[in-house]
């Protein structure tokens, strides 16, 4: 794309950004505040669009998604990376095995179910993460909403998850864990969402509700989703009679282990190894660092400046004093400290950390930065008065906005060329495979599966392997470079394609 249209691109969606989110301040001082809260929800949903019609499926982990979802389209209950393997393979190996466990099933139902709407498409693997982190910034106003009753705070909280920038790229697949984390970010809050709704009507059907979508929050990313118990706890223990709480407790957790347990059982019953395997890696994920992500205890002290606003140490020194001093929102405070305490003392233990393991807990934290601000517009942030901190409070204001905007913007790259992506994606489609195609020789065989409707591997085969597979009537392709064998270079039953964009884009 030539340098003039990645400027105009980028600047029609900072312009357009500038706009709606004028409109939505407008319409807040002008007391409408949904209105005020629809136009935080159009931006938030444009920029996760933007970034999801990347050219191509990113590297980690949206490639593997993608695969084992379109697999899944004909068959939703035998989730496979690979149709078939014509080559021994070992089970453990999640990159590179045939049915793959490694991830709950819900979010490649979704992505599948996209996928067989709107067809093969990355905005089609996307659409439904975006669609659910659009939802988040709703859930997540109203749970400000709820806790609080301050509009103030609420779309305080809305605006900054509609603009954060790790939220952004988790939903539009560019970096790992992505649609995973996104899903179960949606599902975690939409259970605290009708716990929420139970604290204010105390209707057993929303202690249901909330039970059903902490069982797809765990068919998600299993366990964290038992958050919802303690909070749970907290919204009800002190008005809730001890009957009525562990009835509560009890509807909360069949509700739960009926949505959540049936797979469980299913995938242990057909798969037993692989099962087996996955919830052993699971717990190797909380004592050895995997796959190069071991960090230190203190990597999300340190990242959560990062992920979520540089100002969150000063918002959070202030949040321990509020709740210290604060006894009239006692429960309200006390339950964003344990949805943000828990989830964080457990994945600081665990050996191996990634950015997203923590981003189910965001809401919290964007809902204590609106309640910081709140009091500093109001003058109650500490013993002065109005007049004393009104200016200060909206310079800080202004500050934490402008931070949150820029790391935002700085993850969407309105301006980065997607060129190579898009000529490796046309090289690659530009190959008519036959039917039963073997690639062989290909660093990225995940995409080749994803776009064409052959079987890749990275492997050479050699004479054996290429005289089964001719007995078996594949059509045998290699990609061709001067590093093959001797004996391959000249093997006749094998046709040499060429593919240097796409070797090279995949390499990184």
């Amino acid at each position: 794309m030539p340098d003039t249209d990645l400027l105009l691109q980028g600047g029609v969606l900072i312009a357009f950004l500038v706009v709606v989110y004028a409109l939505s301040l407008f319409a807040y001082l002008r007391g409408r505040h949904y209105l005020a809260l629809f136009f935080i929800i159009v931006a938030g949903f444009s920029l996760r669009l933007f970034c999801s019609l990347d050219p191509m499926l990113h590297p980690w982990d949206e490639r593997y998604h993608a695969l084992v979802a379109r697999n899944m389209i004909e068959h939703p209950l035998e989730p496979k990376l690979y149709k078939e393997h014509v080559v021994e393979y070992d089970y453990t190996n999640w990159t590179a095995n045939k049915i793959w466990l490694h991830k709950q099933p819900a979010p490649l139902w979704a992505i599948a179910l996209s996928l067989k709407a709107f067809g093969v498409s990355e905005l089609s693997v996307r659409l439904p993460s975006v669609l659910l982190s659009t939802l988040s910034i709703f859930l997540t106003f109203f749970i400000g909403l709820f806790l609080f009753r301050s509009d103030r705070i609420a779309l305080i909280a809305a605006f900054l998850q509609s603009i954060n920038g790790l939220v952004i790229d988790l939903a539009s697949g560019r970096i790992a864990t992505d649609h995973i984390d996104t899903f179960f970010l949606f599902f975690v809050e939409l259970s605290i969402f009708f716990i929420l709704l139970n604290a204010r009507n105390d209707k057993r059907i929303f202690l249901i509700l909330a039970g059903g979508a902490c069982g797809l929050a765990i068919l998600t990313k299993w366990l964290p989703a038992l958050i919802v118990f303690p909070l749970y706890l907290i919204m009800g223990i002190k008005s809730k009679s001890k009957n009525r709480l562990l009835t509560g407790i009890f509807l909360l957790g069949i509700a739960t282990l009926f949505v959540a347990l049936p797979w469980q059982i299913y995938a242990q019953s057909l798969f037993p190894l692989e099962y087996q395997w996955e919830q052993h890696f699971n717990k190797l994920h909380f004592i050895k660092g995997l796959e190069g992500h071991e960090q230190p205890w203190w990597y999300f002290v340190n990242q959560i400046r990062i992920d979520v606003n540089e100002s969150i140490y000063v918002v959070l020194l202030w949040f321990a004093y509020y709740v210290y001093r604060n006894v009239s929102f006692f429960r309200q405070n006390l339950f964003l400290l344990t949805y943000i305490a828990i989830p964080f003392l457990f994945f600081s233990m665990a050996k191996t950390k990634m950015p997203g393991y923590l981003l189910f807990t965001f809401p919290a934290y964007f809902i204590i930065i609106g309640l910081f601000i709140d009091k500093l517009l109001s003058g109650k942030i500490g013993r002065r008065y109005k007049s004393k901190f009104h200016r200060l409070g909206v310079f800080v204001t202004v500050v934490i906005f402008l931070l949150a905007l820029r790391y935002g913007l700085e993850r969407v790259s309105p301006f980065k060329s997607r060129n190579k992506e898009w000529l490796a994606k046309k090289e690659l489609l530009s190959i008519n495979f036959p039917e039963k195609a073997v690639l062989f020789n290909t660093t990225c065989p995940i995409e080749w599966m994803f776009y064409t409707n052959c079987l890749a591997y990275p492997s050479i085969p050699d004479s054996n392997l290429i005289k089964q597979l001719h007995e078996k009537k594949y059509k045998l392709f290699i990609i061709y470079d001067e590093t093959l064998p001797d004996e391959i270079k000249k093997e006749e039953r094998i046709k040499k394609i060429k593919a240097e964009k796409m070797q090279c884009i995949c390499q990184h």
